[in-house]
């Protein structure tokens, strides 16, 4: 709120007869008890018949209290108020209380000649302008609230217009009567004292700020001082090279080339564990299907050999299955032997691979399959014993 403002508001209240003098440094801090005692002589002052409570001890009293203010400065003089600011009770309050006396103070300074003023209208016989029949129903509706509240206050105004009209008959008729002129000073005394009193607040309110200007001013150098020492220390830091920083350089050249070897390897190695995923996949799936063959001629031998014996004598069975017996072991212990080599073969050709890498495998491979000869000879002359004694027990 501007200095102008609230001077405004401090004569409008003087010129409205309030009873308290009012001081701009009222306001400066809150002060409800001061609000709340003009909102009520001004509620009183523009409807002396309402009826507001003025009691404000506690917190819900004085929220009652401003409602009904509000209420009625809203309700009958149409004016816009906000309750929160005028329960502030600061600075922003006397911007509320400002529009209700500014309106008061409008009242009352009006000229007769606006207060008699008629308004000479003719309704129309055809409603041809509706908006201009609005306006003149929003007039009437203005001019005839004004000249109630004009009315409701004629009690008051009689008073003050009748000691009005006294003294200036006094003074006209005394000329120079001691009594008036007394009168006079006295009032001009009270004004001059009022006047040096807002001066001398002004003057402290001033002196305030200019304080307040010099704390802020102080405290502003001594930021920049501390910002330049910031910046200075700031710079140091950063051209000063730190200790260790050559040796921490070639370090981490160091460290990104070893990672570029590691990620060289570790692709490799996954791609060399793909590719031998994918031959181990392949040389099952290949030794399935021999299988499968494999079963697939067993049977067919088996069927033909039992479709054979069934056709021949009882005398003859004996002799014929053994042999046929003896065959077909030999033969599927023949077809083992060949499975057999065939898979070392595979796997072998492929063990050989890697160990031409590292160099020192071939021995190894010869004992192997030394070994595994020896196995496979033994196992065919426990598989000749085996049909020998199965002959036997058949003759038997």
């Amino acid at each position: 709120m501007s200095y102008r403002e609230l001077r405004n508001f401090c004569e409008q209240m003087r010129a409205l007869g309030y009873h308290r003098i009012i001081s701009m440094e009222n306001f400066r801090r809150p002060n409800f008890e001061l609000v709340a005692d003009i909102l009520y002589w001004l509620a009183l002052k523009y409807d002396p018949n309402t009826d507001i409570s003025d009691n404000i001890d506690e917190e819900r009293h004085r929220v009652e209290f401003i409602k009904q203010v509000t209420t009625l400065f809203v309700s009958k003089a149409r004016l816009k108020i906000n309750p929160k600011r005028l329960y502030m009770a600061d600075v922003y309050a006397v911007q509320e209380i400002l529009k209700i006396s500014t309106f008061l103070y409008k009242a009352q300074i009006s000229s007769p000649a606006e207060e008699d003023e008629v308004h000479d209208f003719s309704l129309p016989s055809k409603l041809s302008n509706i908006k201009s029949h609005k306006v003149l129903a929003q007039e009437i509706t203005d001019l005839a609230t004004r000249l109630y509240d004009q009315l409701g206050k004629e009690d008051e105004v009689r008073v003050a217009r009748e000691k009005a009209l006294q003294f200036l008959s006094n003074v006209s008729r005394s000329g120079n009567s001691q009594s008036e002129q007394s009168y006079i000073q006295k009032c001009i005394q009270t004004i001059l004292k009022q006047q040096e009193q807002s001066i001398e607040d002004m003057s402290k309110y001033v002196s305030g700020l200019e304080r307040e200007q010099k704390q802020i001013e102080e405290k502003i150098k001594r930021k920049t001082k501390e910002l330049e020492q910031a910046e200075k220390r700031l710079k140091g830091m950063t051209s000063v090279k730190p200790a260790y920083q050559e040796e921490y350089d070639r370090q981490e050249y160091e460290l990104e080339k070893l990672y570029q070897i590691y990620v060289e390897k570790f692709r490799n190695l996954v791609y060399l564990e793909h590719v031998l995923d994918a031959q181990n996949k392949q040389a099952e799936i290949q030794q399935k299907k021999k299988d499968q063959v494999l079963q697939g001629f067993k049977g067919a031998i088996e069927k033909a050999q039992i479709i054979d014996l069934r056709g021949r004598d009882d005398d003859g069975n004996d002799d014929q299955l053994e042999q046929l017996g003896d065959d077909s072991r030999l033969q599927s212990s023949n077809q083992e032997k060949r499975n057999n080599e065939f898979m070392r073969q595979q796997h072998g050709g492929f063990n050989k691979q890697q160990m031409d890498e590292d160099g020192e495998v071939d021995d190894i491979d010869d004992l192997s399959g030394g070994e595994n000869e020896e196995e496979e000879e033994e196992e065919d002359d426990d598989g000749i014993e085996n049909l020998d004694d199965d002959g036997e027990d058949a003759d038997f």
